[in-house]
């Protein structure tokens, strides 16, 4: 596993986030069918590792 497989594994975010990156730059999209909460979570913490290197998705 890399290292973003691990953060989504480590937090329980991998059945409805994925992760592709290019270069410095990681794109996440989030499944919104798990709830507002859970999105909320999944954000705060990609946002807590990344910061504004992250492009953040829900669908």
């Amino acid at each position: 596993m890399n290292t973003e497989e691990n953060f989504l594994t480590r937090y329980g975010l991998q059945h409805f986030v994925t992760c592709t990156q290019s270069g410095e730059r990681h794109a996440f999209v989030i499944n919104g069918e798990e709830g507002q909460k859970m999105v909320n979570h999944a954000e705060s913490l990609i946002k807590g590792r990344h910061g504004a290197t992250a492009h953040i998705q829900v669908t």
